[in-house]
């Protein structure tokens, strides 16, 4: 797995004490890099499995819950104030040079569809410098690598956020650029294509001209543990291209409340991409507003025809 990736990804590969830092984090950098005082591992699991079943030794305890509050007006769930991250990660011990390493244990869906939400987030607030744990949890167990039980504190962190507008979007702008931009939606085939729908979505279907990229496809369960990881696919630089996207494009994120195109986004990511803007509450609210919807057809980027669209 580990060999795949890093030849698909083709570079990240670099020391973590000059230069970049790999997006796509082995097991085995990760062991050699646990008292890098730079290097801050974050875990998406719960107490007790942070506590019982363990951790990595250093890791800080976190969950999906910590990164998103609830938009009261639509109901979706959407990223906190830059203030309450702020807080947060100087709690755990960030500052502005740390390198972040994110990992999830693989025992519920949350704890992987938090971390990906996490690396977006980190991206927005001006700090790339985090990478994802290559196979998680159960990588690192396999391996065979230390585990601890204990909770360590880390020194108070300084971090402070430089926001990037250019990393997320409003219902407004995506709006205004059906037709215009490639729009790629995350959620699962049969959302998208409106015969289906999550049980929380009052309407079925999707944004004209968006195409179907489901973030679900890039999940596995390991037969022997049972636990989840993420498979990085080695189709994904093909798809962008077959749908006329290229590195250049700004290409906007949609799915039902933000975590689907946080996927998407960091996928993306790996492979070069770096004008991906995610709409964070996507669905949620632009089903709320009334906004455009088409169901029971398959869009493309190149050939959509915005000419019968809705306007509010």
């Amino acid at each position: 797995m580990v060999v795949r990736i890093f030849v698909l990804i083709g570079l990240f590969l670099v020391s973590a004490f000059g230069g970049d830092f790999p997006k796509v984090v082995s097991p085995e950098w990760l062991k050699e890099n646990l008292t890098n005082p730079k290097v801050v591992i974050l875990e998406f699991s719960d107490t007790q499995s942070y506590l019982v079943e363990g951790h990595i030794p250093g890791a800080v305890l976190t969950e999906k819950e910590d990164w998103r509050v609830m938009d009261e007006k639509t109901g979706a769930l959407i990223k906190k104030k830059i203030s309450e991250y702020e807080k947060l990660f100087r709690k755990w011990g960030i500052n502005n040079d740390s390198f972040v390493v994110l990992y999830y244990k693989g025992n519920k869906m949350n704890e992987i569809l938090g971390t990906v939400y996490a690396y977006w987030i980190f991206h927005l607030l001006g700090h790339e410098k985090v990478g994802l744990l290559d196979g998680g949890w159960k990588a690192w167990v396999e391996k065979g690598f230390p585990i601890s039980y204990e909770e360590k504190e880390r020194p108070k962190g300084n971090f402070k956020a430089r926001y990037n507008p250019k990393k997320e979007i409003d219902w407004k702008y995506l709006l205004e650029n059906i037709g215009k931009k490639p729009i790629i939606d995350g959620r699962p085939v049969g959302h998208y294509f409106g015969i289906s729908k999550f049980p929380a979505a009052k309407k079925y279907g999707h944004v004209p001209c968006s195409v179907p990229l489901p973030w679900e496809w890039w999940v596995k369960k390991d037969e022997k543990t049972g636990k989840l990881y993420i498979e990085i696919p080695d189709y994904l630089d093909e798809f962008l291209k077959n749908q006329g996207i290229s590195k250049e494009d700004e290409v906007l994120l949609f799915c039902f409340g933000g975590t689907g195109a946080a996927f998407v986004y960091m996928m993306m990511d790996f492979i070069g991409y770096e004008n991906m803007r995610v709409y964070d509450a996507s669905k949620r609210e632009w089903e709320a507003l009334d906004l455009p919807l088409v169901r029971y057809r398959w869009d493309t980027f190149k050939d959509c025809d915005v000419s019968s669209l809705r306007k509010p």
